[in-house]
């Protein structure tokens, strides 16, 4: 296994929050999660994680909005992020990868998908891979 991974995963959906999390500790990686952009943002400060996962579609501030945020600030642009949404038009997508997301994840339905997907984001070079829309 990869070294464990600190991971920041921002939902409003507490259900998916956990799941997640449970997921992720399972491998070893170390997760926190949050409700609300602002939370996030302010966790950030204190602490850097070394990936992101931002739910798409979510009151307040939505998933492109932060990411917006997070690769227009100096300290935090570097940090791989990974959109994530049970639905989001193929459309879409350049428009994500143009704001600096560095991956697109569909909303696994169930534990052996996220988990799968996990694995498999989880293992990525960062420093070397190459987003595509």
């Amino acid at each position: 296994m990869k070294t464990p991974q600190t991971i920041f995963y921002l939902d409003d959906d507490t259900d998916d929050l956990y799941f997640f999390k449970e997921i992720a500790e399972s491998l070893g990686h170390e997760v926190s999660i949050f409700v609300n952009g602002t939370e996030m943002l302010r966790s950030l400060k204190k602490k850097l994680p070394d990936i992101i996962f931002l739910d798409i579609y979510m009151p307040v501030f939505d998933g492109d909005e932060i990411l917006d945020i997070i690769k227009k600030s100096d300290e935090w642009k570097h940090i791989p992020v990974v959109m994530i949404s049970g639905i989001y038009p193929k459309s879409n997508s350049s428009k994500y990868f143009s704001s600096g997301a560095n991956y697109l994840m569909r909303k696994p339905v169930n534990f052996t998908e996220l988990k799968s997907s996990l694995e498999e984001i989880l293992k990525i070079d960062w420093e070397n891979f190459q987003a595509f829309a």
